[in-house]
């Protein structure tokens, strides 16, 4: 897709801001032997540990064979991985209303949208083919670079990418240490509070009228 020559450009991260569905331990422990509190309490803390590594490319065998051990679990089957990595990216089917309408509403004032987001190739490969996916205009997702926000790396090869001043960049996340890094780089950042905070930010700041 061409992302070349357009000028306001907001991007979106997907946790937390278009998506707020998290993975379910309680679920993932059931299907890795029980859904004790002890196993789901395992899970939790595994599942958070390794996350980093996954979206930065981690093949999806490796991710969940580390949560298994950590727990003290065997590793998982063929048919085990196929469910557990269908079950995370299922999470990805939908999205947040409200968010989506900000989207069409930046679309319908002539904004280019876009996803920036550390994401494994699972998610990535689900967004990309979601219904909602197809109000986006470009996507940049962790596992294609190998790093994850908030490395500087990824901001400035997505910023080349669009080629658009910096100034007129925005770029909406839940987490304030991924904003901040793109910031430093010479984005508009917005710490997600919620749509009506977004939106009242992207006004003042001339990317909605």
């Amino acid at each position: 897709m061409n992302a070349q020559g357009s000028s306001r450009t907001v991007l979106f991260d997907v946790g937390g801001v278009l998506v707020d569905s998290h993975p379910d331990p309680h679920i993932i422990a059931e299907m890795l032997g029980d859904g004790s509190r002890a196993l789901t309490s395992l899970v939790d803390q595994a599942i958070w540990t390794h996350r980093g590594d996954y979206d930065a490319g981690l093949p999806d065998r490796e991710f969940w064979d580390r949560i298994a051990g950590d727990c003290g679990k065997p590793e998982p089957t063929k048919e085990l991985l196929s469910a557990l990595v269908a079950l995370d990216a299922s999470r990805m089917a939908t999205a947040n209303g409200q968010t989506l309408g900000l989207v069409r509403q930046l679309r319908q004032q002539g904004v280019r949208v876009g996803i920036l987001s550390n994401a494994p190739y699972p998610i990535a490969k689900a967004i990309r083919r979601s219904e909602w996916g197809r109000l986006f205009d470009f996507f940049s997702f962790s596992c294609d670079y190998g790093i994850c926000k908030p490395a500087r790396g990824i901001y400035r090869d997505v910023l080349h990418r669009i080629n658009t001043p910096y100034e007129q960049v925005a770029f909406i996340d839940d987490r304030r240490e991924n904003v901040r890094a793109a910031e430093l780089m010479g984005v508009q950042g917005i710490v997600w509070k919620g749509v009506e905070h977004a939106r009242e930010r992207l006004e003042q700041l001339g990317f909605l009228a």
